[in-house]
Order: C-alpha cells, then sequence, then structure tokens
C-alpha cells in the first residue's frame, strides 16, 4: 500500500498498511478516507499536504520520525523564562501592584517596559472647563467603551488547573462584558480538532481577535479560514513568537516572515490584518507596505528575548516613522508592555498609540477569578483612565498627546 511524507514539516510518514494510532487511523486507512478534522501531529496541516513517497525515501525518513516522536513523548517540563513560566503566576493580587519577575534570561527586556513608562510623568492642568471625558471609541469598525484591549495569551495551563479554551474564553468574554475587545493567543500544547483560540472564539460568537505564531505558510491559512469562519474582529501574526522555544519543543515550527509571505497572508484574508510583535521602524515600515492594517509594537513582555528596550521607548519613533510614510497611510497602532494601570495606558496614547494592549494583570484574573475578574480589572484601568483624562484636561481620546508627558532624565 502506498507511503507517505508531509511536505511541510517534512518529518512526518504515514503508511497505509500500518495506519497511524497517533492520530486515530487503523490500518489500511487511505489518505483518501481521512477524515476532514485530520490534521499532521508535527505541524498542523491537512491531508492535501501529503505526498506519496518511494518506498526507499519512506524508509530513509522513517528514522527521522520515530526519533521525533520518542522525543516529543518524554516528559518534559517548561523551559524555566522562556514564553511560558514554569511557577504558578501570582493570583490575587490588588490591582495596580507589580506581578513580579516573568522573563526570559535575566528579565532586562521585561524591566524595561516598566523602567521606559516611569521616565513619564502626567503633566496635571486643571484651570480649564470641566468636561466629563469621552473613552469611547471604536476598533476596527467595532464600538469600543475605552481604548484598552485584552492583549494575546496561552501557556496558562501548564502551571494551573485551567484548560487553553477556557483560559481564552475568561479573556475574550470578560472583555467583552467590560464593553471591550480580547484577543487570544496561541498554545504550544496539543489539540485533536479546532484549536482552542478558536473554539473560545465561538463561545463569545467572534467577539474577539486571534492571534497565531509564526507557523508556516499552510498552517497559518489554515487558522486564518477557521477564525473567518467564527466570524472573528481581526487575525494576524505574532511575529516575535519566531523566538518561542517551548513552541518549537512542542513539535509546531515557527519562522521568522519576510514582506511576501506577509503579503500573502493578508491576502489570504477579508479580514482586517495584524502583526503584532514590532520593535524597530524597519519592521514598522515594512509592515505598512506589506498592507497590514494594525501594527502592535510589543517585546513579548520580555518574555522571548532578553535585553530588548521598553516599548515606550521605541514607540514615538516607530510612530513618527510610520505616520510620515510617503503614502501617509495612517495604520493603526497598538502598544503593549508595562501597562499596569489606566495611567499608564494614557501615556502610551499619548506616545502615539492609538489602542493598549494589557496581558498580566487579565491573565492573573483569568485563572483565578474567571470572567468577573477580567472584568473587574478592566473597570479598574477604565475609572485611573478617565481620572487621568480629568486631571491633564483631556475632554477627548484626540486631546491625549505628547504635550500631557513630562519626561524626566
Amino acid at each position: 500500500m502506498a507511503k507517505w511524507l508531509c511536505t511541510v514539516c517534512n518529518i512526518y510518514i504515514y503508511n497505509e498498511e500500518k495506519g497511524d494510532s497517533l492520530t486515530g487511523l487503523e490500518p489500511e486507512t487511505k489518505v483518501s478516507d481521512f477524515p476532514d478534522s485530520w490534521r499532521c501531529p508535527v505541524c498542523g496541516v491537512a491531508r492535501d499536504k501529503l505526498v506519496q513517497i518511494s518506498e526507499e525515501e519512506y524508509w530513509l525518513k522513517a528514522k527521522a520520525y520515530t526519533d521525533f516522536i520518542e522525543k516529543k513523548e518524554q516528559i518534559r517540563s517548561i523551559l524555566v523564562g522562556v514564553d511560558n513560566p514554569q511557577t504558578t503566576p501570582e493570583l490575587r493580587q490588588e490591582y495596580g501592584k507589580p506581578l513580579g519577575l516573568r522573563g526570559i534570561g535575566q528579565g532586562l527586556g521585561y524591566l524595561a517596559n516598566f523602567k521606559a513608562l516611569s521616565k513619564y510623568s502626567l503633566k496635571k492642568r486643571l484651570i480649564t472647563e470641566h468636561e466629563d471625558p469621552v473613552t469611547e471609541t471604536t476598533f476596527l469598525g467595532k464600538t469600543i467603551s475605552i481604548p484598552i484591549l485584552g492583549a494575546p495569551m496561552s501557556g496558562l495551563s501548564y502551571v494551573s488547573n485551567i484548560t487553553e479554551e477556557d483560559f481564552a474564553y475568561n479573556i475574550l468574554e470578560g472583555c467583552k462584558v467590560a464593553g471591550t475587545i480580547g484577543f487570544t493567543g496561541n498554545t504550544s500544547k496539543d489539540y485533536e480538532i479546532m484549536h482552542p483560540a478558536i473554539m473560545a472564539l465561538k463561545r463569545v460568537k467572534g467577539h474577539g481577535v486571534n492571534i497565531f505564531k509564526p507557523q508556516s505558510q499552510e498552517v497559518l491559512s489554515e487558522l486564518i479560514k477557521q477564525s473567518e469562519n467564527e466570524k472573528t474582529v481581526a487575525v494576524g501574526v505574532d511575529i516575535d513568537g519566531a523566538g518561542s522555544v517551548n513552541v518549537a519543543l512542542s513539535g509546531k515550527p515557527v519562522f521568522r516572515k519576510t514582506i511576501d509571505e506577509l503579503k500573502e497572508l493578508k491576502k489570504s484574508t477579508m479580514l482586517p490584518f495584524i502583526v503584532k510583535g514590532i520593535m524597530c521602524e524597519e519592521d514598522a515600515l515594512v509592515a505598512v507596505e506589506a498592507g497590514v492594517d494594525v501594527i502592535g509594537i510589543s517585546n513579548h513582555g520580555g518574555r522571548v528575548i532578553d535585553s530588548t528596550p521598553g516599548v515606550a521607548d521605541v514607540l514615538p519613533e516607530i510612530v513618527k516613522a510610520v505616520r510620515e510614510t510617503e503614502e501617509g497611510k495612517r495604520v493603526v497602532i497598538t502598544a503593549d508592555g508595562g501597562v499596569r494601570t489606566g495611567f499608564d495606558a494614557v501615556k502610551m496614547l499619548a506616545l502615539g498609540a492609538d489602542f493598549v494592549l494589557v496581558g498580566r494583570p487579565l491573565a492573573r484574573e483569568a485563572v483565578s477569578s474567571g470572567v468577573e475578574g477580567v472584568k473587574r480589572i478592566l473597570e479598574n484601568l477604565k475609572t485611573d483612565f478617565k481620572i487621568a483624562m480629568i486631571m491633564t484636561s483631556c475632554n477627548t481620546l484626540e486631546d491625549i498627546n505628547e504635550n500631557i508627558l513630562i519626561k524626566s532624565g
């Protein structure tokens, strides 16, 4: 009987005579008879990426695939300081307090986010006509109560008893009931039929954004298609996930992306397309050239590479570079990193971001208190955000600019 090879990962092989217990295929199951839900256990693509190979090539590939499976089945803990923390995240801490060091290496990239924001103070200005500040705005055509969104996160199932789907749902639903929009992350854990983030999106009737790790074009295209089917607000790729060691270790290869690959992904969907993880002007300009709708300025919370600058350090120059392109295209800019209060969020907007993403505080509450906890943190953020606007004489979001900031040093 025929033998097959996955053309995407170049690792997975299939022998129709033997079947595949790993993916639930009985002996003598032909590739043409695979269920529609079947996915390559190595890289996640569908059956149409399998090609028939000779007996000789099959046996040449057999050892590599066996070695891969044996390595994958070894009991392995998540690497300390890499992408996902090994220790249980702090739970039930008070709003605005530090959550503890959770960065790769020495945690310099993580700490840089706080240091960058702390360089700025808000200019208190009060002798003006009083108005209640307007915080409502729209994100990609969707009305939200405040320009603060839930950042894409995953991996909490490694350190708690929550499932990836339930964690994603708590973020999405918590953001929804708080009047804003949440993003989902891309877990390194295996899943059987549908990505848990897409399952969570289904539960909230599409009220969210799916962000995926930079896997192969084929895998991303399929995930984008599934997200479209669930009516997501937008889709995107987390380009600094290319350094996610734990995702690679789990058998889901991740890659840097070229401008042509970003154009291909953008072209593959009618949805707004997001590229998150930009930290330099060069990448920002290339993303704009690729036609993306949103660029996310982020150092991944300092969890992928150490010794990066803080987001607030690079944000102003990136905004300037993007806004001053010859075409004058206004791409939406988000920023995240070290945001713990509504005051921090106002600083990010004043530095040029259109929207601010909040991560760890929501993750903490999504695990410990579920939807209600996520909602509570967002309400606290909104309260401080409005106070900051009042105390700086900003009546509208358009009033929030560099003029309300005082930089130290």
